[in-house]
């Protein structure tokens, strides 16, 4: 039995890793611009959350037939999710959910190219996507 319960307890922490976050219900990308994404990831804890929105733009530059991106703006924070809760002693309160989950984001403008970028933050997206996906063990 005691068996039984390392191995479901491994299982469960096997599956929080960097790969079952690393999905299209944790990112997203608009085109604001000719070769300029916004791209942000939600999700995971920092540094992670700031590697995966990374490894996300190095697939967009990637996607739109690029070799580099340069970041040329950058944002992270938090937002708060309240999950509904029938606790009996919240009457009278304002926040009718006391069951809060701060979750971590990070949002980068980036343009493509096809040429490194002369300055500011410039990547080759290959190697940040091999670089990641590595770090993390993300097959994709």
């Amino acid at each position: 039995m005691r068996n039984l319960f390392a191995v479901l307890f491994l299982s469960v922490l096997y599956g929080c890793g960097a790969g079952s976050i690393y999905n299209a219900s944790y990112y997203s990308e608009t085109e604001i611009g000719d070769n300029v994404f916004r791209v942000t990831f939600q999700g995971g804890r920092a540094p992670m959350t700031g590697d995966l929105c990374l490894l996300r733009c190095a697939e967009v530059t990637l996607s739109a037939g690029k070799k580099y991106f340069e970041v040329v703006d950058s944002e992270s924070g938090n937002s708060f999710n309240s999950f509904p809760s029938s606790y009996p002693f919240n009457r009278g309160q304002i926040n009718d959910d006391p069951f809060v989950n701060d979750i971590a984001f990070v949002t980068k403008t980036i343009r493509v190219m096809d040429k490194e970028p002369a300055t500011g933050f410039g990547y080759e997206a290959n190697l940040i996507k091999i670089s990641i996906s590595k770090k993390y063990e993300i097959n994709k």
